[in-house]
């Protein structure tokens, strides 16, 4: 397992997000690199992304940042990478040098967006809090819903979580799909969490239903598509809403 860790911009939350590196890494066995982008750019033509950098103190912050990386992390691997967008940047590192997962901290909502939509590994958008505790994931039954709870299912096991499995039914007369969907997921997870983990059904609107059930964990893991091109449609609506309206750390698996 390889793991990209973005560093760069630099946020103030940068000691929670080692420690959940670190965290994660442990309990997928994984290898971080670290990287670091942004765009050398004139004053004259900051961007949002560049007025970032400079109220966290520009190169001197990074450096600090780098620091704090070796010394949580150890002598891994740190890359630096400027000229060019940086989502671009960060998505050529990923294809370029095959890795299985992305995590950063939200601290640009531009950049977040972006590389959650694009990003093609399983991708955790962490926000502030080290605890990974208590984790909930989200099923419709789809394979890609199925691919999340596996994935997610691996890291609780390696973190000892404790895990609530939710699938909503969207009306009443939808509460049998969810039913099936959750039996499914749970036969899932019980494949790679050998811990007990509580099954919650719900009926609702799913966006509503995920946030409002969040309000206990401090990791939300989801796939941003469904069942059919339509319902993928709406995952990917679900997904996006729970992003940028979730409180909590959010884990999204393609």
């Amino acid at each position: 397992m390889r793991i990209l860790l973005l560093v760069c911009p630099v946020g103030d939350d940068v000691e929670s997000l080692l420690d959940v590196t670190k965290k994660v890494a442990s309990a997928l066995n994984g290898r971080v690199t670290a990287l670091c982008v942004r765009r050398e750019i004139a004053q004259k033509y900051y961007s949002p992304f560049s007025i970032q950098l400079g109220k966290s103190g520009g190169a001197e912050g990074e450096r600090a940042v780098l620091e704090k990386v070796r010394a949580v992390l150890g002598e891994e691997v740190v890359r630096m990478s400027r000229g060019g967008e940086p989502v671009s940047q960060v998505l050529d590192e990923i294809e370029k040098e095959g890795y299985d997962m992305l995590i950063y901290s939200d601290i640009n909502q531009g950049l977040t967006k972006k590389l959650a939509e694009y990003s093609q590994v399983p991708t955790l958008i962490h926000r502030g809090s080290e605890e990974l505790s208590r984790i909930l994931i989200c099923t419709d039954g789809s394979e890609h819903s199925l691919k999340a709870v596996r994935f997610a299912g691996r890291l609780a096991e390696g973190l000892g979580s404790r895990v609530a499995l939710l699938s909503v039914a969207r009306e009443e007369g939808d509460t049998e799909r969810a039913r099936q969907a959750l039996e499914k997921a749970g036969e899932v997870l019980g494949g790679v969490y050998s811990g007990e983990f509580e099954k919650k059904l719900a009926t609702g609107r799913v966006r509503d239903v995920i946030l409002r059930e969040s309000a206990a964990h401090e990791l939300i893991a989801l796939a941003p598509r469904g069942l059919s091109k339509l319902k993928r449609v709406l995952m990917g609506h679900v997904s996006l809403h729970v992003l940028e309206n979730a409180e909590k750390s959010v884990l999204l698996v393609r």
